[in-house]
């Protein structure tokens, strides 16, 4: 391809037991023990035979506050790859990352040489809160290696609209170079989900996002107190209502296993055609982190779906991402590009550049890839 691939789902990270830029060990952990409970990709397993354990034992699932947080297990950061806790005097596991990731980290150096064997020329780096507070991070791998990087943004989104969280994403922006904030509902957990990034009281966060031009990249569970994805879908648009000049993402893609029948057949609810057919709302294309471990490449039966999301809203509403290094427990790095560019023959030449390229940059604006040399 005659253009620079950017990927626009990938990650550094220090060794994940550490604090990794939150104020404590204690408040990352924290946060990594709610993303394992939330987690649904990769099994529950009994440490002494690798047997799959059904029970989940991480939060009390009827409260979704910090107080239902399970205390007695010695959650911790282990090694190679894998989340571990202690329940009922077994040992138990997620295997998260690939194993290769011995103390779970990947610095920015690696990630390059990633990137260059693949093919991949740039890449957005998100910050979820399982890796750590990134900012300051991101900003020292942009200069270390000049227009191979834009990084996002983050905040602890049950607070987001306090000053203090507020001034913090100001900073992020103005001081390290972020060219975007990454927003987990997940996060809302730390409230107990009492107020939803819908709600009024969140008008002083998107309005700074809109003065400071930012795109915003969503994470959302589809299954949590916010409800299904639909419900979701319905908090964004009313968010998109009110602020129309903000831009959105939806980081790992539409759920469209969630919509398909029998026969493959996406039917897709009125809220997420409306979302993609007429507001500033753009979608990952990133099939093999969530099927990459339940079918053989190339994943066939993703090519289906990228067909009729193509069909129904052309090549200008998607964007290509990996999810490096976490995909690479079930996937290659040139696999997340390969199922993709080789068997989508469908998807015309000038429409893969918008995918793999184009429409990444463009939901950014133009002097923030100036600065990133991304321009």
């Amino acid at each position: 391809m005659d253009f620079g691939i950017i990927d626009c789902h990938a990650h550094i990270f220090p060794p994940l037991a550490g604090a990794c830029g939150f104020p404590d060990v204690a408040t990352h952990r924290l946060h990594q023990q709610r993303a394992m409970h939330m987690h649904g990709n990769q099994p529950y397993r009994r440490r002494r035979d690798h047997a799959v354990v059904g029970t989940r034992m991480l939060w009390d699932a009827d409260d979704p506050s910090e107080a239902g947080r399970a205390r007695d297990v010695s959650f911790r950061a282990g090694r190679n790859g894998r989340f571990e806790w202690t329940h009922a005097g077994e040992d138990h596991y997620v295997q998260f990352l690939p194993p290769h990731m011995v103390d779970l980290s990947i610095d920015a150096d690696t990630l390059v040489a990633e990137m260059d064997h693949a093919g991949i020329a740039g890449a957005i780096l998100q910050n979820d809160h399982i890796y750590g507070n990134l900012a300051a991070d991101f900003a020292a791998a942009g200069k270390a290696h000049p227009g191979r990087f834009l990084g996002l943004a983050q905040v602890e989104e049950a607070f987001a609209f306090r000053d203090d969280e507020l001034a913090r994403l100001a900073r992020q922006v103005e001081e390290d170079g972020m060219a975007g904030l990454y927003f987990t509902t997940t996060g809302l957990f730390r409230n107990g989900y009492r107020t939803l990034p819908s709600d009024r009281a969140f008008d002083p966060l998107w309005a700074l996002v809109e003065q400071l031009d930012l795109p915003v990249f969503w994470v959302h569970s589809a299954n949590s107190p916010i409800g299904g994805y639909d419900d979701e879908m319905r908090h964004l648009a009313a968010i998109v209502e009110r602020f129309p000049a903000l831009r959105h993402v939806l980081v790992h893609g539409l759920p469209t296993a969630l919509y398909a029948d029998d026969d493959e057949r996406i039917a897709l609810p009125g809220v997420i055609e409306a979302l993609l057919g007429e507001g500033q709302v753009w979608a990952e294309i990133l099939y093999p982190i969530a099927w990459g471990g339940r079918l053989p490449y190339p994943y066939a039966r993703a090519h289906g779906h990228i067909r009729q999301l193509y069909e129904r809203f052309g090549g200008g509403r998607f964007m290509w991402g990996s999810d490096m290094p976490n995909v690479a427990r079930s996937s290659t790095y040139r696999q997340t590009l390969t199922y993709m560019t080789d068997h989508c023959g469908f998807i015309s030449d000038a429409d893969m550049r918008r995918i793999l390229r184009d429409n990444a940059l463009d939901v950014f604006a133009p002097q923030r890839l100036a600065r990133a040399g991304l321009a």
